[in-house]
């Protein structure tokens, strides 16, 4: 077919690269030649259901929101500052819940802080799934946020503030380099820290001392020792080397341990025989002493031995996996509820978490528009 010269109004042509209707501009014409223009995407032939192109001044134009949305893009309108956003807006309203909503920016400066923490999070941003997910921890986030003291947000702030300040100082040029690949800036980094440690703060805060001492009570039920710690000496007489190499049998191994407790049983010093018998190098230069450690950290049943055997006193052999040990408790402590409320917080805030996103985030999220 013939190409047709005819005379444009230049408004027509915006009108339709936009959205195939006609917007005059009154007075300002223009000469285009109209063609049956074939479109292919990728090897696939596809039609534009609304507008046609055309050349003006050797350029060719094609409808606009047609070329768009056959890439998978989408094409918005925002009347307010006559533009048009291709792609995801930013503006764009992706997520609502009871007292708050999340942009698309929002979201994206979210996914990109996670990446930067995680990059094989990077591979997931065109999983539906995974985009849900990480929606709803988001809002999670706002919504804890929200229950926590404008004092303490901004301690949380500050914490965070000195954690990204002593990654700075300590990684420099390779830390700003990653957040830049990221195309997220440090403080979107110290948001991110903050709202997690206030979002933390707000889950602790269902913790009940009732829930804390059940917990504390568990450990101390499913081991009396379970919060006792001690600061014991001991002289380790082995059965091999560093590197698995034999040093002596059982039989002799037990031999010398006796014969050190006896030196020791005659006022032998303890750091002296130490240094000269024990076969442990983790502390046979510090006098063979392992100062306040929790007696659950050390294999039975040395533990079970620092745990028992009476203080400031010299205990028979005794024999674990590495060889023989003689034993001196120096002092020993059960560290109380008051003191290990802390840990108890941290052990309980899968429990919490998983409770609150569960039970109580479900009755809050309104709608989720996410999308690759």
């Amino acid at each position: 077919m013939k190409d047709k010269v005819k005379g444009l109004i230049v408004g027509l042509t915006i009108g339709s690269l936009l959205s195939g209707s006609a917007v005059f501009a009154a007075g300002t014409q223009i000469e285009v030649a109209f063609r049956n223009l074939k479109f292919m995407f990728d090897g696939v032939e596809k039609t534009p259901q609304e507008g046609k192109g055309f050349i003006y001044e050797g350029s060719t134009y094609v409808p606009l929101r047609f070329v768009s949305e056959s890439l998978g893009k989408e094409v918005q309108w925002d009347e307010a500052s006559n533009t048009i956003w291709i792609g995801k807006a930013p503006h764009t309203v992706v997520a609502t819940f009871k007292g708050g909503q999340v942009t698309q920016q929002q979201f994206d400066t979210f996914l990109a802080v996670n990446t930067f923490f995680q990059p094989s999070y990077g591979s997931q941003q065109t999983n539906q799934q995974y985009l849900e997910e990480m929606v709803k921890q988001l809002v999670s986030g706002l919504i804890l946020n929200s229950r926590v003291s404008e004092q303490d947000r901004a301690a949380d702030k500050a914490r965070a503030v000195k954690q990204v300040t002593d990654w700075n100082n300590q990684y420099g040029e390779q830390f700003t380099s990653s957040m830049s690949a990221n195309k997220i800036t440090q403080q979107d980094v110290i948001d991110f820290l903050a709202s997690s440690y206030s979002a933390q703060r707000a889950l602790g805060a269902t913790l009940t001392d009732e829930r804390l001492k059940e917990q504390y009570d568990t450990h101390l039920k499913s081991n009396p020792n379970y919060y006792t710690s001690a600061s014991v000496r001991h002289i380790l007489i082995g059965l091999t080397d560093s590197s698995g190499k034999a040093l002596r049998t059982k039989e002799e191994a037990l031999a010398r341990a006796e014969d050190v407790e006896s030196k020791l049983m005659w006022g032998g010093d303890f750091a002296k025989l130490a240094a000269e018998y024990s076969d442990d190098p983790g502390s046979k230069d510090n006098g063979g002493l392992y100062e306040t450690t929790p007696v659950t950290q050390w294999v039975e049943p040395f533990g079970e031995a620092a745990a028992t055997q009476k203080i400031g006193e010299v205990g028979k052999p005794v024999e674990t996996m590495y060889g023989y040990h003689i034993i001196k408790v120096e002092s020993r402590a059960v560290r109380t509820f008051e003191e290990v409320k802390p840990e108890l917080q941290n052990e309980l805030m899968a429990e919490v978490t998983q409770k609150f996103t569960s039970e109580e985030l479900p009755g809050l999220i309104e709608s989720i528009h996410v999308q690759p």
